[in-house]
């Protein structure tokens, strides 16, 4: 088993220009506005002549859907950003998908100023095949339209907005997503996870009565750091993590949030470390744009990081995605150039679409300094 890094980085702000944007993004008026039906990734517009991006999750768990590149396709609007996130992704007992948001999203969201809106599930279809399992499900639209008139009205930063959301409406959403699964078990005739489970786990967020954002951290974060912790001593199939050591990193920033995050891999180049994530196709020349764009948004918070310590020292770092596939040579931006590019596209036979795609790479990684990106081989 490799070794792992324990590492402490600092944030004092983020200033990060996304350039992977490939299709553009829909406009959908809030008058007919449903979450359930609209695109993952979009643009919301008021009466007023005013918008904001938005994208929704499926699931409270950061590692499905691709919830960090949905995020990323509003992330270049100068306009406030808003993200849908359930309280709870229950699927039935017949399942061992059963998700709760963690503090370790509340922060990241903080820390790259995105508006949250709590959302729960309150409709579901049995599963046409699986036993006491659930499939379709829809959230409550009134609410997430509610709290976007909100947001559209406050003068807060996703911070405060974050912070005041938790603290008013967070008890409120849980329990309502408790009881809408309970409900949605009897009208199925199926069984769902413990409710007793989940009020439990609410329980410890609660203080004198009121859910508390300090024992939501706390609880959460420890649950979530003991998954970083042993995420940071696995190494995944697809991920390819021969140059390097995995590595835990407990973030803090300027608000005094605490969070903890695993890099792919870290390893030492020219003085520097490298702070790596890694996408892998192994069915096509290269990692879906889903992958891309998740890989991206997660290298902004390691590009955020101002000051990285390594045993109480300081060190000199760098960031790097590293998309690995079918492909023929390799390619390192922005270090190799357009030529390069070129050579690499022609020896790869790759599409127009691709090609496009190697340009907006190259400018992701010239308008956002200690960002590098390689493409190689996966074998």
């Amino acid at each position: 088993m490799s070794k792992v890094l324990r590492l402490k980085g600092i944030i004092h702000n983020i200033d990060y220009d996304p350039q992977v944007r490939t299709t553009p993004l829909k406009q959908v008026a809030l008058s007919g506005f449903d979450i359930n039906s609209a695109p993952a990734s979009g643009i919301i517009e008021f009466a007023e002549d005013v918008s904001f991006g938005y994208s929704k999750w499926n699931t409270p768990k950061p590692s499905r859907t691709y919830p960090s590149a949905r995020i990323y396709r509003t992330y270049h609007l100068q306009t406030k950003r808003v993200t849908v996130i359930p309280v709870i992704k229950d699927e039935g007992n017949g399942s061992v998908n059963n998700d709760r948001i963690s503090s370790m999203t509340l922060a990241r969201m903080n820390l790259t100023s995105v508006y949250i809106i709590l959302a729960w599930y309150e409709r579901a279809d049995p599963h046409p095949t699986r036993p006491n399992r659930v499939t379709n499900q829809l959230l409550n639209n009134a609410f997430v339209v509610e709290k976007m008139r909100e947001i559209k009205r406050a003068q807060k930063s996703a911070l405060h907005w974050n912070t005041v959301h938790f603290e008013r409406d967070f008890e409120r959403v849980f329990r309502q997503a408790v009881e809408s699964y309970q409900k949605i078990g009897r009208q199925n005739r199926l069984e769902m996870h413990s409710a007793e489970n989940h009020l439990a786990i609410l329980e410890q967020y609660l203080v004198d009565g009121k859910f508390d954002v300090e024992s939501f951290a706390r609880h959460s974060s420890a649950r979530s750091s003991a998954a970083a912790r042993r995420e940071s001593m696995t190494t995944h199939d697809l991920e390819h993590l021969w140059d390097g050591e995995k590595a835990y990193i407990e973030i803090v920033n300027l608000q005094g949030g605490i969070y903890h995050l695993t890099a792919d891999e870290v390893y030492w180049e020219d003085g520097r470390l490298i702070i790596q994530e890694s996408k892998n196709t192994t069915q096509g020349i290269m990692p879906s744009l889903n992958d891309i764009q998740d890989g991206l948004f997660r290298n902004i918070l390691f590009c955020g990081i101002d000051e990285l310590y390594l045993d109480g020292h300081r060190i000199e770092f760098a960031t790097r995605l590293k998309l690995t596939g079918n492909v023929t040579g390799s390619l390192k931006l922005p270090n190799d150039g357009e030529a390069a590019i070129k050579r690499f596209a022609n020896a790869n036979n790759l599409k127009s679409a691709k090609r496009h795609l190697l340009s907006l790479l190259q400018q992701e990684v010239s308008i956002n300094p200690g960002l590098s990106i390689e493409i190689a081989s996966n074998k």
